[in-house]
């Protein structure tokens, strides 16, 4: 599904990045992440029912999810859905 998205958000949409985030704990989002080509972009502290937690940032460029794509995905009927996004 996340692989559908980032499709849609680059190829479809000319998204120029993408981003996310997972606490350090969440390995398996994580993992999702990194395999689908994102890289660390920083940390965040936050407290998570009053305990300290990290939150470790993603980013991924359109470069790099050309690289990367490994699931092949389709897009149908976009162009007449470009003005919901705002696009012509």
């Amino acid at each position: 599904m996340r692989a559908a998205v980032l499709h849609l958000a680059f190829a479809g949409l000319g998204a120029q990045h993408a981003v996310s985030g997972a606490y350090e704990d969440n390995t398996a989002s994580l993992e999702v992440s990194r395999k689908l080509g994102y890289r660390e972009d920083g940390i965040e502290r936050h407290a998570v029912r009053a305990e300290p937690a990290v939150l470790r940032r993603l980013r991924l460029t359109a470069e790099q999810w050309q690289q990367q794509q490994m699931v092949p995905v389709t897009i149908e009927g976009l162009p007449e859905c470009l003005p919901w996004f705002g696009l012509e």
